[in-house]
């Protein structure tokens, strides 16, 4: 009988104990790119044209920390990436190799600003970011623009990247 008791009175304390916590599960913060064709032709202003997949493979590196943060993409139409958690400028640079094995590549700089997010107190704190301003190498690329400054839990689609098509 003393046994059940001591039992008992452990249980109740352990659930007057416990704490419902209102983190998040799904609380990864990525920046997504999206691929579209431009449709400016030779001398004209930038038209812009439909989303693409990417045919050649496309490995993504951030630069200044020389890491792959994507691997051999292939007929993706878009891409979500880590962003930096302090940084206030990230840089991206994509490599293209074709089925017949050329290579080009182009850099990505995105300027952000970064701010301290909290669920609820009892959670740790994230990083989110806003997009100020982006510029790109323009070797494949047209243009990039920004869709959606907020860079959160949300998928949004942040940045529209443009490459060049054949006139």
């Amino acid at each position: 009988m003393k046994v059940k008791s001591i039992i008992c009175c452990v249980c109740v304390l352990l659930l007057l104990g416990c704490e419902n916590i209102n983190c998040p599960l799904n609380n990864t913060v990525e920046s997504v790119y999206g691929f579209y064709a431009s449709a400016r032709s030779a001398g004209s202003p930038f038209q812009p044209g439909g989303a693409i997949k990417i045919s050649d493979t496309l490995t993504i590196t951030a630069l200044g920390a020389d890491a792959v943060v994507a691997n051999r993409l292939v007929n993706r139409s878009r891409v979500a990436l880590p962003v930096s958690y302090y940084g206030e400028i990230d840089s991206l640079r994509f490599a293209f190799t074709s089925a017949d094995g050329s290579k080009a590549a182009d850099t990505i700089w995105m300027t952000k600003e970064n701010f301290g997010h909290i669920d609820d107190p009892s959670c740790p704190l994230h990083m989110w970011h806003n997009v100020l301003y982006v510029r790109s190498t323009h070797h494949l690329i047209d243009t990039v623009l920004i869709n959606h400054t907020e860079i959160n839990y949300d998928a949004n689609e942040n940045l529209q990247i443009y490459f060049r098509t054949q006139d």
